[in-house]
């Protein structure tokens, strides 16, 4: 059996995962939250029954009941969340009235930016307001009479909110920003909107758009400006509104795009940085290595909270908290499967919606990956050198992730990088030097020189870094299009790849059998399709 099959909050966590996708997919609309909570509490007081009365020989039924109470819990709060987001827009013009929730940007020639709405009356109505208390994803055009809007601002505006009816290829626009919590879409036309009030009290997560945004704003005025900017940006802070479809293009046709969405990779070169610079501690006092652990876990928070706390980064540094913990208070070894499962258990109790964010689902999966198949491939390196094992386990690395997720690249995007070796050959080294070179950047920025000097090697860094991916995208064959696959055979891909890991820790005729079955069932879906 697979290591992570041993854990009982690995199936709990699958379970958990299961009640919130069939909820959301197939009973939405059918089901209220509130029946789907009374079933979950009838599921634990069965539980608590079978506990008090517990006999051996119903070990199974035991289980299974903690499988369908843990589904039913996730789908409770699945249907709750969604019951919080949805609104029934009427379609006519009226007067809103709210909160700007994120930064805003510019989106064509119209600002764009999420608002929280609490109130809506009708002009010609002699009601009085009624609340709305939800989200919408607002577009403005500028007005040269009016203040411009930011975050926490309070806005009034005259517009028709709906829910988007774009759908093609499958993809539906309203279900995408429902699970984003936005309820609907507005435009409004210069003249239609002006600002209250100026924001005051803003909340954690606005605050820290804030700072994510000033330290883009600190970047321009370093000089740094189109691509150089852009890759800074998203590579230190998060912030991928810089970017452009040219330059994603050339990130993706090279598979190095996961270097600009914050994950593991950026929190394990960060906390391997910070660790040097507070190194000289560990010497200074007798308790300096837990020092040294407690600094580097809180700078990581802080990281991830001027980057947005997007999903994937609050999972990597989740899971790095959890190691240092772990190492701190327990003598045994902290698995990295308990930590990955913890993390995404938390995460989706919290808001389980993030099981459908694609960059939460690429994240996870590419650490389980990393977990199972790279100490497998790691293994067969016929080198002893010092470089030449260095390259095999950036290879290894690379191949294990991109393995792990490919049937979710092929699903969402339809492509694959021929090259991806090549480019994560150049992409981690330079990783290392763009973030060490934006860390010293602004802790040298009082000191004129050395500050300077910090800020140009940063740029130069960057530059490298982008012309080394265009030189990749350039050659023959980078990239691989058009080879889309539908969610069934994404799973079938999936299952294919557990069976091949379980086939090498048991070598059964039962797991080739498996194997060799979901092959077909992928041929025939793409057969039949």
């Amino acid at each position: 059996m697979p290591p992570f099959m041993a854990y009982p909050l690995f199936r709990l966590t699958i379970c958990l995962a299961a009640g919130i996708f069939l909820s959301d997919t197939l009973l939405a609309g059918c089901v209220s939250w509130t029946e789907m909570a009374v079933a979950f509490g009838f599921s634990v007081g069965l539980l608590f029954f079978f506990y008090r009365t517990f006999f051996y020989r119903y070990r199974m039924l035991f289980g299974v009941l903690c499988g369908i109470s843990f589904m039913l819990l996730g789908g409770a709060l699945a249907l709750k969340s969604r019951s919080e987001i949805f609104f029934h827009w009427d379609g006519r013009k009226q007067v809103y009235s709210g909160v700007v929730e994120s930064v805003p940007y510019f989106k064509g020639k119209t600002m764009r930016a999420e608002v929280f709405v609490s109130s809506v009356c009708n002009p010609g109505d002699t009601l009085k307001s009624r609340s709305v208390n939800r989200s919408v994803l607002l577009y403005w055009m500028p007005d040269s009479l009016a203040q411009p809007l930011r975050c926490g601002d309070s806005v009034c505006f005259y517009a028709r909110i709906a829910r988007p009816d774009f759908k093609e290829a499958g993809f539906d626009y309203a279900e995408y920003l429902m699970r984003k919590g936005i309820a609907g879409t507005a435009v409004v036309y210069a003249g239609d909107w002006r600002r209250v009030h100026n924001g005051s009290g803003l909340t954690f997560r606005q605050k820290a758009s804030v700072w994510q945004r000033q330290i883009t704003d600190t970047y321009s005025s370093w000089g740094f400006s189109g691509d150089t900017l852009a890759v800074v940006s998203a590579l230190t802070v998060g912030d991928t509104h810089e970017l452009t479809p040219e330059l994603k293009a050339v990130y993706n046709a090279s598979g190095a795009s996961h270097v600009l969405s914050l994950s593991g990779l950026h929190v394990g070169i960060l906390a391997g940085i910070l660790t040097g610079i507070f190194y000289p501690l560990c010497r200074r006092w007798r308790s300096g290595r837990q020092i040294v652990a407690f600094l580097v876990v809180v700078a990581l928070w802080i990281f991830a909270v001027m980057s947005g706390l997007s999903p994937s980064m609050v999972r990597a540094v989740v899971m790095f908290s959890l190691y240092v913990a772990a190492s701190l208070f327990t003598r045994e070894r902290f698995s990295g499967f308990l930590a990955l499962t913890l993390a995404a258990f938390v995460m989706l109790l919290y808001q389980p919606f993030y099981l459908f964010d694609v960059s939460f689902q690429l994240s996870f999966v590419a650490v389980l990956a990393l977990l199972c198949l790279y100490p497998v491939f790691s293994g067969w390196c016929p080198f002893r050198g010092r470089a030449f094992r260095y390259v095999w386990n950036m290879l290894t690395l690379s191949f294990a992730a991109q393995l792990g997720t490919l049937p979710f690249v092929l699903h969402y995007f339809g492509t694959f990088p021929t090259y991806f070796l090549l480019a994560n050959l150049v992409v981690s080294p330079l990783s290392v030097c763009i973030l060490g070179s934006a860390l010293a950047a602004f802790v040298l920025c009082p000191v004129p020189v050395l500050g300077a000097w910090a800020a140009k090697s940063l740029g130069f860094f960057t530059g490298a870094l982008n012309g080394a991916m265009e030189w990749v995208q350039r050659l023959a064959g980078s990239q691989i299009t058009s080879v889309y696959v539908s969610a069934f055979q994404a799973l079938m891909l999936c299952l294919c790849l557990s069976l091949l890991y379980v086939y090498w820790h048991g070598r059964k005729a039962s797991h080739v059998i498996g194997i060799l079955t979901a092959l077909i069932l992928f041929l025939l879906a793409g057969i039949i399709a």
